[in-house]
């Protein structure tokens, strides 16, 4: 007998192609075979409704009580459909507290990219280090090797109120280190001191370029508003770009210009601080995803920028992200809700949308760990 049946929802599976109204069934905390008539202990009617699976923000900051910006990833993120997350706050000095501490304590599953700076972003009062010459190679070389199971690679901020004059050093110096530990670069990339096209050159297949959308300086877009030719030639080299959103990190004009290249980012994520959950303009991971549908992005393409895609970048493809037979019964549940939307980014640009998509249910391991108080389910016990 299965534990769990969730009956008339439209899935929406991207890893296995999946776009239908089909049953979704869990035994024993993974997604499980089902055939018609097999009886379950508990029913979910999830008519109407959206079946996602769980969730994945590939970027947020979560180093709670360690830092000024952590969030609590259960909380923040169970009640809104998000079971799995990549973090990118802890440095060196401090990974194994957060690892103790946040890691192995949270119901999310949550991997990790290791900040350069050792102290990583410890505090809002001033900035991390990215001076190369305050770096500590050996040291990352070995907590990523004592940690290969969760680390997944370097983090450094290349932006000029960081760089003050240094360019774009620290990135090399990044990409050195990572060469010689066998790792990928993820790189912050706003307000850029050097052209784009220098920051893409250095990178490697796998690494990640962060806040792909953001429109301070050194976009991805010129002045005529065409995205460079260098943008498409780091995706075919296996270049990989993430929204990384966050409060000012997102820039419509540039977004809507590459979207109408052709160009939509691998990855949908928040860069979710403390102080930016539950509050507007980002909110959330679903409400992030309800914008880029607004936009024009077609909703199964934003479920697996949300979900397959980060799976293989957690190097958990075929575990999370997915409904496939066998998978950890992560599952997110959710209805389009009518509503007056208004988004603005941080120049001020505002378009309005009437529609948002709300969280009904989340499951982890095949655990009800979120439910809205007024999604009434038929329940049957057998």
């Amino acid at each position: 007998m299965l534990d769990l049946l969730i009956i008339n929802g439209h899935v929406i599976d991207p890893a296995n192609g999946v776009d239908e109204v089909r049953p979704v069934a869990v035994y024993n905390g993974k997604i499980a075979h089902y055939e018609e008539g097999e009886p379950a202990r508990h029913v979910i009617d999830a008519a109407g409704r959206y079946v996602f699976p769980g969730l994945i923000d590939s970027h947020a900051h979560m180093f709670a009580e360690g830092t000024d910006i952590g969030i609590y990833p259960d909380l923040a993120y169970l009640p809104t459909g998000v079971t799995s997350a990549v973090d990118a706050t802890a440095g060196v000095s401090n990974y194994r507290m957060f690892r103790k501490s946040v890691i192995e304590q949270s119901k999310v599953t949550i991997k990790s990219f290791l900040q350069v700076c050792s102290a990583g972003l410890a505090t809002t009062s001033y900035h991390e280090n990215i001076d190369p010459k305050y770096f500590n190679p050996e040291k990352m070389a070995r907590i990523y090797d004592e940690n290969r199971d969760n680390i997944l690679g370097l983090k450094i901020c290349q932006s000029e109120e960081l760089a003050e004059g240094l360019g774009i050093e620290p990135l090399k110096a990044t990409v050195a280190i990572a060469e010689k530990i066998g790792c990928p670069v993820e790189v912050h990339c706003t307000n850029i001191p050097v052209p784009t096209c220098e920051v893409l050159n250095l990178l490697r297949p796998g690494d990640i370029f962060e806040h792909v959308y953001q429109g301070v300086k050194n976009t991805i877009i010129d002045e005529n508003g065409r995205l460079y030719d260098c943008v498409r030639e780091a995706r075919k080299r296996g270049i990989l770009f993430d929204t990384a959103e966050g409060r000012k990190h997102g820039d419509f004009d540039v977004m809507r210009k590459a979207k109408e290249q052709g160009f939509i980012a691998d990855f949908c994520s928040t860069d979710l601080v403390l102080a930016s959950t539950y509050r507007r303009p980002i909110f959330s991971l679903p409400n992030l995803m309800s914008r880029y549908v607004a936009m024009g992005i077609p909703l199964a393409k934003v479920v697996e920028m949300a979900a397959s895609a980060p799976a293989k970048l957690m190097k958990m493809e075929g575990q999370i992200g997915c409904l496939s037979e066998g998978a950890r019964a992560d599952v997110a549940i959710f209805s389009w809700l009518d509503v007056h939307q208004p988004w603005r980014d941080w120049k001020g640009s505002a378009f309005e949308a009437d529609r948002i998509l709300k969280p009904e249910m989340t499951l982890k391991d095949g655990d009800i760990v979120y439910c809205a108080p007024d999604y009434i389910y038929e329940e049957a016990y057998r």
